[in-house]
C-alpha cells in the first residue's frame, strides 16, 4: 500500500470519529488531525526530494559507495597500480613532513605521527580544518577527483617511487615475477692507516734524560749528558742539511733503541747492587756509552764532510780566478780599479 492510500484511510477514520464521537472530543481530534496532516506532508515532501536526488545521481552517472568511504564518479576509476603509487609517494613525503600542498589553498595532513593510507588524511583550506579526506570525497566528489589526479601527477614525477611501486606490485601473488638481480656493490676502499712516526732525535733525548734521572752513577750520567748534547747537534744539522737523513737511519733504527733498552735494564738492576755482576755490568755500560758518543761524533763529521769539501773547492776556485786575472800578489788583491774602471 502506498503513502496516498494510507493518507485516504486516515481521512476516513477521522471522518467516522467526527460523525460518531460528538461532544467535547471533536476539538481534540481536530487539533490532532491537523498535526498529523502536517507531519505526513513533511515526510512525503522529504521522501520526494530524496527520490529526485537519487534519480539525478543515477542520470548523471554517479553512484554511492555503500561502505561510506566517499562518492566516486563512475567515469573516474583508478587502477591498483595508481593507488599503490600514490601510497608510496605519500609514505615517502610524510616521512619528514606534516602536510602536502594541493593547489593554491588546499593541503593534506596526516592524523598521527606517520602516514598509513588515504583514510588517514585530513583536508585543510587556508590552514583551517575542513574534514577527513573520505568525508571530503563524499561531499565534494569532483574536487576529490582533482586531488587524486594531482597526487597521481606528483607521484609520477618521482622516478624512484615508480621503481619502488613496481617492486611492491610484483610482490603480489597474481603478478609474481623473478626478482631482478641486485647490482653488485663496489667494495669501498679501506682508509689508509697512518704509519706510526719513527722516533727522532728529540724523542731519544727526552727518553734518555728521563732514564738518567734514576741513574746514581756520576760517570754514567755525565756520559749520557754528552749523548744528549750530540743528539741535539745532530738534530740541528739534520734540519739544515735535509739530504743527510739517510746517513742517520741506522742511528735511529738500531744504535739508539739498543742503548735505551740497556739503560732501562740497568735502572731496573739498581735494586741488585750487592750482586757480584753489578760492578762489572756498570763498567761495561760506561764503555758502551763512550762508544756510542764516539760513533755520533763520527756521524756528525760525516754529515758535513761533503759540505766542507765543497766549501774548500769553491775557495780554491775563487783564488785561482783572482790570481789568473792578475788581481793577487802574494795573497793580496792588487790594481783594485782594473776590472771596474778607474775611480
Amino acid at each position: 500500500m502506498n503513502r496516498k492510500n494510507k493518507s485516504n484511510d486516515f481521512l476516513w477514520i477521522f471522518f467516522l470519529i467526527f460523525i460518531f464521537g460528538g461532544g467535547a472530543v471533536i476539538p481534540l481530534f481536530l487539533v490532532l488531525g491537523v498535526v498529523l496532516a502536517i507531519t505526513f506532508a513533511a515526510v512525503s515532501s522529504s521522501n520526494r526530494r530524496d527520490n529526485e536526488r537519487y534519480q539525478q545521481n543515477i542520470s548523471s552517472g554517479r553512484t554511492y559507495n555503500t561502505t561510506g568511504s566517499y562518492y566516486r564518479s563512475s567515469q573516474r576509476k583508478y587502477t591498483p597500480a595508481q593507488m599503490a603509487k600514490i601510497n608510496i609517494y605519500l609514505r615517502n613525503w610524510f616521512r619528514n613532513r606534516m602536510y602536502l600542498p594541493i593547489g593554491a589553498n588546499i593541503d593534506l595532513r596526516i592524523h598521527g605521527d606517520r602516514y598509513t593510507s588515504l583514510a588517514g588524511l585530513d583536508v585543510y583550506r587556508d590552514g583551517t580544518y575542513i574534514c577527513s579526506l573520505n568525508d571530503f570525497g563524499r561531499r565534494y566528489p569532483e574536487s576529490y577527483d582533482e586531488i587524486i589526479n594531482e597526487l597521481i601527477r606528483l607521484s609520477s614525477l618521482n622516478s624512484t617511487n615508480q621503481q619502488v611501486m613496481e617492486a611492491e606490485i610484483n610482490e603480489r601473488p597474481a603478478y609474481t615475477q623473478q626478482a631482478a638481480p641486485k647490482p653488485k656493490e663496489e667494495p669501498r676502499p679501506e682508509p689508509k692507516k697512518e704509519e706510526p712516526k719513527a722516533p727522532g732525535a728529540a724523542d731519544f733525548i727526552a727518553t734518555i734524560n728521563q732514564l738518567n734521572d734514576d741513574i746514581p752513577d756520576e760517570d754514567i750520567s755525565n756520559g749520557l749528558y754528552e749523548t744528549c748534547a750530540l743528539l741535539k747537534q745532530i738534530e740541528t744539522l739534520q734540519k739544515r742539511f735535509p739530504d743527510s737523513k739517510d746517513k742517520l737511519k741506522k742511528l735511529y733504527d738500531y744504535y739508539l733503541p739498543i742503548l735505551v733498552r740497556i739503560l732501562q735494564q740497568y735502572v731496573n738492576l739498581q735494586a741488585a747492587k750487592t750482586d757480584p755482576s753489578y760492578r762489572e755490568t756498570e763498567n761495561r755500560l760506561k764503555k758502551t756509552i763512550g762508544l756510542i758518543n764516539d760513533a755520533m761524533k763520527t756521524i756528525i763529521s760525516g754529515l758535513t764532510d761533503q759540505d766542507f769539501i765543497n766549501l774548500s773547492a769553491d775557495i780554491a776556485t775563487l783564488e785561482a780566478v783572482l790570481q789568473k786575472d792578475g788581481l793577487t800578489s802574494d795573497g793580496q788583491i792588487t790594481q783594485p780599479g782594473s776590472m771596474f774602471g778607474d775611480y
